[in-house]
């Protein structure tokens, strides 16, 4: 540290300074205001500057497509009301539905996002014989329901066909309602709508019905196009079986695209075949009323 000097009288004030000597007084001066100055905009500076303290911090605003996910996830299923199907037109992907995976005659269905009559989904059935030995296929989607009244009045969907490649005489859309809870003598009671792709019943079976669908009959499918289909489940139930199935029933609803007995040295099957908007339930304004 510097040695302090010793002091030396100051000179009157009305003295100027001696030659070659600032004045120090009006140097002082500035320097005090100055600092003055820097200290006020320095605490106002600090006083309105945006801060977080240590016990509360500052969130990053949600973007709005976190918002949309959050919302998303939020949303209950689409349920129609009446509709004892769950997730009817597969807005849920496989939600409610499965294959008859245990069974060798079957394959898998899959959920569109591509193709839709109504939302943004629809169920795939690819119907395909290529490196595949089996001589009957069934694609489908099934669904059990329980009934807590008698069966309704009205089934109803749509069908769309965008490939169709015939490879066996026996080769249809098919819809199948078995009551699981009656047997007939040689199982379950079954009723078997033909939805089109055959004009001629396509078997025998003890414990089944077929109805068609289409009238006239059609070989082949529309394409290109949504097309309804619907019937009155309970009263061909009554028709054909005598009876109407009641509350504590349980009820297997297939949905199906296949081949049958398909012969070797047949051409390729190869279609696609896509199902909507399905409902079972109560006949309504929008339902079973064509």
């Amino acid at each position: 540290m510097a040695k302090k000097s010793k002091k030396t009288p100051r000179a009157p004030t009305s003295s100027p300074p001696p030659a070659g000597r600032p004045a120090r007084r009006a140097s002082t001066t500035t320097v005090v205001l100055v600092l003055a100055a820097a200290v006020v905009a320095l605490s106002l500076w600090l006083a309105l500057r945006p801060h977080a303290t240590a016990t509360q911090e500052v969130a990053p605003a949600a973007t709005p497509e976190a918002e949309r996910a959050v919302a998303s996830e939020a949303l209950p299923p689409i349920v129609e009301a009446g509709n004892l199907l769950a997730n009817p037109g597969f807005e849920q992907g496989e939600v409610g539905w499965h294959w008859l995976e245990w069974s060798k005659g079957w394959a898998p269905f899959r959920i569109s996002r591509n193709l839709a009559y109504e939302g943004d989904a629809s169920v795939l059935l690819p119907l395909r014989s290529q490196n595949d030995a089996r001589s009957t296929i069934v694609w489908g989607a099934v669904q059990e329901v329980e009934l807590t009244e008698a069966l309704p009045g009205c089934i109803e969907g749509y069908y769309y066909v965008d490939k169709w490649s015939r490879g066996a005489e026996r080769q249809y859309l098919q819809l199948v309602i078995i009551d699981l809870s009656r047997d007939v003598g040689q199982g379950n009671a079954q009723l078997r709508y033909v939805v089109s792709g055959a004009e001629t019943q396509p078997h025998q079976i003890g414990n089944a019905h077929y109805i068609f669908l289409e009238s006239p009959r059609q070989r082949e499918p529309v394409r290109g196009q949504w097309v309804p289909f619907a019937t009155n489940p309970a009263q061909d139930f009554q028709t054909h079986w005598g009876y109407v199935p009641g509350p504590g029933h349980k009820l297997r609803i297939l949905y199906e695209a296949r081949f049958d007995l398909r012969g070797p040295g047949s051409a390729e099957v190869f279609a696609d075949v896509y199902y909507d908007n399905l409902y079972l339930g109560p006949p309504s304004a929008s339902r079973c009323r064509r």
